[in-house]
């Protein structure tokens, strides 16, 4: 992927770095929840997370491209709802739908000492690009569903 970002920036392109996708049915929380039941969850159940819904992907594309090539050429954008969370926290959230409240909480098999994982400063890019998510969190989301 990143040999392909950098030939898009090349040319005079922009690229656009998605954070973790997620809908209802599909993403972490899903396969998390209703996979890893028995065999539990690969990383630390602190471990930070950025998301990003399928929707507001779509839209965040579509700002770049309406902002142009005066504003993205050459650039590279962090695309999140700006609200991080854990591995925790997202099983959490999805518990509070409907569509998953049969489920229950997986165990996280990683250690508890090193990495967490990075949080998305996606404010520059968001100004830039003249956008916001529709969905703030992925909390509200699924408290909303």
């Amino acid at each position: 992927m990143i040999y392909a970002e950098q030939e898009a920036i090349a040319l005079g392109g922009c690229a656009l770095r998605l954070a973790g996708l997620y809908t209802l049915e599909r993403g972490a929380h899903s396969y998390w929840l209703k996979k890893c039941q028995e065999t539990g969850v690969q990383g630390r159940e602190d471990g930070i997370v950025n998301l990003l819904h399928y929707d507001d992907a779509a839209s965040a594309c579509l700002a770049a491209l309406k902002v142009g090539p005066t504003v993205n050429s050459k650039r590279t954008f962090l695309i999140s709802d700006g609200n991080p969370t854990t591995r925790k926290g997202i099983c959490e959230s999805a518990l509070k739908c409907a569509a998953y409240s049969q489920y229950e909480m997986p165990r996280f098999l990683g250690p508890e000492d090193g990495l967490k994982g990075k949080i998305y400063d996606g404010s520059k890019s968001d100004d830039a690009l003249q956008w916001k998510p529709k969905y703030d969190s992925f909390d509200s989301f699924m408290t909303s569903c």
